[in-house]
């Protein structure tokens, strides 16, 4: 068992709302305080209102008193803060725990390279040569039932890391990704290809020239110690297949008052509030979501007429090559008030538009049809893709 490099005492907490990118609103000791958060993720499915946390004293930061640590998903802890990777992977890289790089030796940490920095640098010597490895870090959070991904938003970063690392001198030097999933349960990590395309191409496309691997940690009951590591497969043949700019989306959308909306010949009145749209593009998936969120356009489709009128609006794209948005919008209105007839004339729903006074994404159930349709439909095809060696 490792020690955990956070020996701190933790203090139980409960998640309010994300005040913006590294400041969240906690309740300790049943009063309302704030939280430095260490992760510079969405994560929309973890941090869900009166989401129980773990939280620690900050004693270097007067105007946050805490920084959150990790928070609880399906009685599993799991780990938000990305520093923290960092010294995990420190510590199993030091103790050899990592049997894939038991004989590279480790030099240091925060290694310049291109534009920024590497985590880790590496050392192997042979008889023939001394070679150095360079060692990106990533803190996977985005889980599903079989499966982890990264990232959980678009990372620009990410993928400089990732042509960065290939362009290394292969004679002397090497690229390496360890992605470090946050729950001992999964078998697979993915890249999040939903979420960020460019990321994911870039990944597979140069996988050959890169040593990419993924492992999964488990922490004891006191969330002190290390107490499960493992490595999982990354099936890179599969993963290719579904890489494809085609699919489903969703477009979340705010109006910010109740609302007429006029289109074409028909009319919809439309309340103050949260609405998701579902719809579908057999190619050119990122084109048709471009061209919703854009503000000037022509107005042809029932959503054109309505994202006009919108205070806010975001897309969540769902890539896969089979039919999906009828499925979608079925299990939408489970959860919404379907608009009727907005969206849904080439087909037999009654509507692919839906109405929330809370917004949605701060809805578990919301959360659950996400991963159900972007990770957990691909564990059935995943194994059904894969020999019962390559299971195990």
């Amino acid at each position: 068992m490792l020690s955990y490099p956070f020996s701190f005492k933790k203090i139980k907490g409960i998640f309010l709302k994300r005040l913006n990118r590294f400041t969240v609103e906690v309740i300790v000791n049943s009063k309302k305080t704030l939280a430095y958060l260490p992760n510079p993720g969405r994560l929309w499915e973890l941090l869900i209102p009166n989401t129980e946390v773990l939280i620690v004293k900050n004693h270097s930061h007067t105007k946050l008193p805490y920084t959150l640590l990790a928070c609880k998903k399906h009685n599993t802890w799991i780990l938000l803060h990305t520093h923290l990777t960092n010294k995990i992977v420190k510590s199993l890289l030091l103790n050899k725990r990592l049997p894939f790089w038991r004989d590279w030796e480790f030099l240091k940490e925060e290694v310049s390279l291109g534009k920024g920095r590497i985590d880790f640098l590496l050392r192997n010597i042979t008889k023939d040569c001394e070679k150095f490895m360079f060692l990106e870090v990533k803190t996977c959070t985005l889980l599903g039932k079989n499966i982890g991904m990264f990232p959980d938003a678009e990372t620009k970063r990410g993928t400089r890391h990732i042509q960065e690392l290939a362009n290394l001198n292969p004679l002397n030097q090497k690229g390496a990704l360890l992605f470090v999933i946050m729950n001992p349960d999964i078998s697979f990590f993915m890249p999040a290809f939903h979420v960020d395309l460019t990321f994911s191409k870039n990944l597979i496309d140069l996988s050959k020239k890169l040593d990419i691997r993924a492992i999964t940690l488990g922490f004891d009951e006191n969330f002190e110690k290390v107490s499960f590591v493992k490595e999982v497969k990354i099936p890179f043949e599969f993963i290719e297949k579904e890489l494809r700019d085609s699919g489903s989306y969703l477009i979340w959308i705010f109006l910010d008052d109740s609302k007429d909306i006029v289109a074409g010949k028909k009319s919809f009145f439309l309340e103050k509030g949260y609405y998701i749209y579902v719809g579908s593009a057999k190619k050119g998936l990122t084109s048709r979501i471009n061209r919703h969120l854009r503000k000037k356009k022509k107005l042809h489709w029932h959503i054109d007429y309505l994202t006009k009128e919108a205070k806010k609006k975001m897309a969540i794209p769902i890539r896969s090559y089979e039919p999906l948005e009828c499925i979608i919008a079925k299990k939408l209105a489970n959860l919404g008030k379907p608009i009727s007839g907005f969206g849904s004339s080439d087909c037999k729903c009654n509507s692919h538009l839906f109405y929330f006074e809370q917004d949605p994404l701060k809805d578990p159930k919301f959360q659950e049809l996400l991963i159900d349709f972007r990770i957990n439909r691909l564990t059935t095809k995943l194994l059904d893709n894969l020999s019962d060696k390559e299971k195990n």
